[in-house]
């Protein structure tokens, strides 16, 4: 049965995870133009184009892959991506209101990259390592990681590459190619995040197991 502490400590893997994200998708990517791939830079897509924010357009089509991602993860991966999703929206309406915090990188495009990568990487990779799903791409990876050959950063770069053909719309090419090494970066820390969890889970599994053999 999953306990109270499990549960505060999800809870506050997701707050911590979506609270770095808000603050990187802000100061990094929507400031110097870097885009994500996934609902992520699905979001940064219609934010430049149409000038809707994320905060609304975030819960309208992650909802929608979060009841999918709930017929194959149960009810406490749909509660936890909804609280996910929640965090997410208020932590970057925040970060709208405030401002940005960070100086502006638009020459220093390399840099933004970077950093864009890593703070999207963190916070989704926290929210994955506590149960839920920071976004709907983040649904179909866990998807794609459980139903076919590829890992879960694999399919992240695939989901990501859809967006970033799309996302020539207002970005240039050479915007692009430096969003593919933000994303680059992003995917492979989730899927060491990701792995890691499933790394101790395993193990815990096996100090049941042999601790069972013991006994008997």
């Amino acid at each position: 049965m999953y306990s109270t502490r499990k549960n505060l400590k999800s809870i506050l893997l997701i707050i911590i995870g979506s609270g770095i994200l808000g603050f990187g998708s802000y100061n990094f990517n929507y400031q110097n133009g870097v885009t994500e791939g996934g609902v992520l830079g699905l979001l940064l897509l219609i934010k430049n184009v149409f000038d809707i924010s994320p905060s609304i357009t975030n819960l309208i089509i992650d909802l929608s892959l979060f009841a999918i991602g709930a017929k194959f993860f149960g009810k406490r991966f749909l509660l936890y991506s909804i609280f996910a999703s929640m965090c997410f929206s208020v932590s970057y309406r925040i970060f709208e209101n405030i401002g940005f915090v960070v100086p502006n990188l638009s020459n220093h495009m390399l840099i933004a990259s970077i950093f864009a990568g890593i703070f999207v990487g963190i916070g989704v990779g926290l929210v994955l390592r506590g149960g839920g799903a920071a976004g709907g791409d983040d649904v179909i990876a866990l998807l794609g990681d459980k139903f076919t050959p590829l890992k879960i950063n694999q399919v992240y770069l695939l989901s990501d590459a859809v967006i970033l053909i799309a996302s020539l719309v207002y970005l240039d090419l050479v915007q692009v190619i430096f969003s593919i090494i933000a994303v680059v970066i992003s995917g492979t820390l989730i899927g060491v995040i990701y792995n890691n969890k499933n790394d101790e889970e395993n193990d815990k599994i096996d100090d049941d197991y042999n601790n069972e053999s013991i006994t008997i």
